[in-house]
């Protein structure tokens, strides 16, 4: 236990999908991104069909809040930069999109791949500051937001006038089914993932979609930066994913229609966040931008030949 934050942990010692053995992966991690301090150990899945990662020991659900008392979620500030990052980051963010061809991606990424779906009712599960909710409400949608953290959800009341019902996803009553449930970076953060993703599921209507993203642990970025990528996020990241067991847990969920990918369309923030060995909160510099530059353009190039090595896998389920 951290006597600062009151971080209580549990040891898990085998894989949640599978049961098999873990072996340590990365030990020694820190959190560089909002200082929960200590360090942390993650595991890989000894049964090499399966490969899910996961931190061991991980804070318990009673405390593991505690280690978002500084996270962005908290408000709809930018991330900081510094005056020359902040001006170089747009042109040559710019620049990648062109020589890369990425606008449509973006374009479908953006709007959670929702581009071809007639507007209907739809959930954020973990809907943080609401900035997602508020693209997609002025897209047509009748958007509502779930949060178990208190700031986050009245935030999004208040300045986006936006519904969030505050508490876990299964104390949700909705009479009314929804047509899209989104996970945008929630599921690896949740204790036990299937009965999540099972709850989703009886939120749905009948053809609705449940949409998941999540970073893929078979990323080009994690290969790249190893224990310093930043899909890792120590202490918050408790179960980290590749496309097979992401599919695993949809089917688990009950839903049988379903297609998955990968997408590399965030490479460069990835990329900008990862490697750096410099304290908590300082702000990102130009080097970091170079880097995030440097790197989107070779996950595109790789992403030609290899479609699973994207910095997140997404999953589209249809129930």
């Amino acid at each position: 236990m951290d006597p600062q934050y009151g971080i209580v942990t549990e040891n898990r010692l085998d894989c949640y999908l599978c049961g098999s053995s873990g072996r340590t992966l990365h030990q020694d991690c820190s959190d560089r991104l909002f200082g929960v301090p200590g360090t942390w150990t993650f595991k890989q899945c000894a049964n090499d069909q399966c490969g899910l990662i996961w931190l061991d020991p991980r804070p318990t659900r009673a405390t593991i809040g505690k280690a978002y008392h500084s996270y962005y979620t908290h408000d709809s500030s930018q991330v900081q930069r510094t005056v020359w990052a902040n001006a170089l980051r747009p042109l040559l963010q710019g620049l990648a999109v062109r020589l890369l061809g990425l606008h449509h991606e973006r374009r479908q990424y953006k709007q959670m791949y929702l581009d071809q779906c007639s507007p209907g009712n739809l959930l954020e599960v973990g809907c943080g500051n609401g900035k997602r909710l508020e693209r997609l409400r002025a897209l047509g949608w009748d958007v509502m937001g779930q949060e178990i953290d208190a700031v986050a959800a009245a935030h999004v009341q208040a300045s986006k006038a936006i519904p969030v019902h505050l508490g876990e996803l299964e104390t949700l009553d909705a009479q009314d089914r929804f047509d899209v449930v989104l996970l945008s970076h929630v599921i690896e953060h949740v204790h036990d993932p299937s009965a999540l993703l099972q709850t989703c599921y009886t939120l749905l209507k009948p053809g609705g979609r449940l949409i998941v993203l999540t970073p893929n642990v078979a990323s080009l970025g994690h290969r790249r930066f190893g224990s310093a990528w930043r899909g890792l996020e120590p202490p918050r990241h408790l179960h980290l994913f590749n496309g097979n067991t992401l599919q695993h847990l949809v089917r688990q969920a009950s839903f049988s229609q379903y297609k998955h990918w990968t997408t590399m369309v965030s490479a460069f923030a990835i990329a900008e966040n990862s490697g750096r060995r410099r304290a908590t909160n300082q702000p990102i510099t130009v080097r970091d931008v170079l880097r995030g530059f440097r790197f989107q353009l070779t996950a595109g190039l790789v992403y030609l030949r290899d479609k699973h090595c994207g910095e997140e896998c997404v999953v589209m389920a249809i129930k």
